[in-house]
């Protein structure tokens, strides 16, 4: 009768043991790489340049007006989008355009997303970044477009580099 006992209970370990093992499997399916509670201080810390941007799966190039910019997180929702040496807002070669894009930006409260609002001072120019992968030396994001009536993927990987 002992052993009866003893066998039961056993069994109700194991049972317990792998449900306990099935939900720490489905967490970990919801689960997004990175540090999440530091991803508002690991966007603020350095300044963001595009390495490498892939449209709908394959290679996209980025024209040399824009090699060289990078985003600037301000803490309090701020930002600057940074021309480089070559001026992309100066179309006419005057030398007198803007040296950034202002906009306001904002995380999710589960610190997946990044919402970028006011874009260039426009309250209708609005876009968003998933966040796929991110710590203090890159950030790995998604946003979807609709360019001419097709869906587009870009899927974006930025350097931090020094404020």
């Amino acid at each position: 009768m002992r052993c009866h006992l003893m066998m039961n209970e056993m069994k109700r370990i194991v049972l317990l043991l792998a449900i306990l093992g099935v939900m720490v499997a489905s967490c970990d399916t919801n689960n997004v790489r990175g540090d999440l509670k530091n991803r508002r201080d690991m966007l603020e810390a350095s300044n963001w340049k595009l390495i490498n941007l892939i449209g709908n799966g394959g290679s996209t190039s980025l024209p040399p007006c824009q090699q060289d910019n990078y985003y600037e997180f301000i803490p309090g929702s701020d930002g600057k989008y940074h021309e480089g040496a070559i001026n992309c807002l100066d179309s006419n070669g005057t030398g007198n355009a803007p040296t950034y894009t202002p906009f306001k930006w904002q995380m999710t409260g589960d610190l997946r997303y990044i919402y970028f609002l006011d874009y260039g001072g426009d309250p209708d120019a609005r876009f968003s970044w998933e966040i796929l992968n991110m710590t203090f030396e890159e950030l790995k994001v998604r946003q979807k477009i609709v360019e001419n009536g097709i869906d587009v993927r870009l899927d974006m990987t930025f350097r931090a580099i020094s404020k």
